[in-house]
């Protein structure tokens, strides 16, 4: 059960206490008002002098400060609202950074691992051709996530900063999704997926040449994280004068409620601490901004029979 955050409880509790003090000093002032108007009555019974104020004109001044009481309580409430509001989405954001940390720690820690490993058999073990060939492509395989890593981080930074430029570029999408697929061979081997290339020759593509690389990067590392051991296609045609990719994979798929969250920054399902696959929560953050930044539009759908549909509709 999600526990309530002590400074919520604080806020309820000082709401509670001037709520209290505000019934008491309305009732303390009706009480007043009472005592005024039987006073004035006792006077009249007995002969003697009425007040100068009507007992009609001590309603009104009742009504009018139990009026300026309640706008001074609703303005109290309202602002209450929002201040929670804030409070909990601070808090939400700081167990956001926090889960961001442990997973890029982890994120950092398994590819170096990998790299100083394999280097480290190099250097001790006599081996063949082949085996020699194995060590080094693991090496390099580490090193392309490592760089996506590190990319990410930066590319996160200066979007926040707004200090991200495009430069805009005509790309064979065959040759290019061919290009980029490469570099999660090895990858994909270990997790015993297969890469398959969708694409007509010739097909051309006008986008910033960096951002696309970032873009289908992190959708395919994310198709060979969360769906191990099954074919992902990369798919790219032409569809009533737009161009779309697609990736689709064939594996758990993302529950419908959660494909608007899984887009925000540092955003990942489940709990950090036992969650047995790692990420930063940047990959589909970084993908959904940059193609906005293309005009474009993503969405992300139930393949069939099961998996993930992730589509991206270019424009040109």
């Amino acid at each position: 059960m999600k526990k309530t955050p002590k400074v919520v409880l604080l806020l309820y509790v000082l709401l509670g206490y001037v709520f209290a003090q505000f019934s008491w000093w309305a009732y303390l002032i009706y009480d007043l008002n009472r005592e005024i108007f039987n006073a004035n009555e006792r006077l009249i019974s007995i002969g003697g002098e009425a007040m100068s104020e009507a007992p009609s004109g001590l309603q009104n001044k009742l009504w009018m400060i139990l009026g300026e009481g309640s706008v001074f309580l609703s303005l109290l409430l309202i602002g209450a609202f929002y201040i929670r509001k804030s409070i909990i989405r601070q808090q939400r954001l700081a167990l956001q950074e926090r889960n961001f940390i442990l997973a890029t720690t982890h994120e950092f820690n398994s590819p170096i691992a990998s790299i100083k490993l394999n280097l480290q058999t190099l250097s001790k073990r006599e081996m063949d051709a082949d085996q020699r060939f194995q060590m080094l492509d693991g090496a390099l395989s580490s090193a392309h996530r490592l760089e996506l890593l590190v990319s990410n981080l930066l590319l996160a930074s200066r979007l926040d900063g707004g200090k991200l430029e495009m430069f805009y570029e005509e790309l064979d999408l065959n040759r290019h999704l061919i290009s980029i697929s490469k570099r999660f061979d090895s990858l994909a081997e270990k997790s015993h997926n297969r890469l398959i290339i969708e694409c007509q020759e010739g097909l051309v593509l006008i986008a910033d040449k960096s951002a696309f690389d970032t873009i289908i990067s992190n959708l395919i590392e994310n198709t060979l994280k969360y769906a191990p051991g099954t074919e992902v296609v990369i798919r790219a045609q032409i569809q009533n004068s737009s161009v779309v990719v697609e990736v689709l994979d064939v594996g758990p798929g993302i529950p419908k409620l959660e494909r608007d969250h899984v887009t925000k920054k540092f955003y990942r399902m489940g709990n950090e601490e036992t969650r047995s696959q790692k990420g930063s929560g940047l990959g589909l953050y970084l993908v959904q901004q940059l193609v906005l930044l293309h005009n474009a539009q993503m969405s992300i759908q139930e393949n069939h029979p099961k998996g993930t549909a992730f589509s991206i509709k270019f424009n040109q």
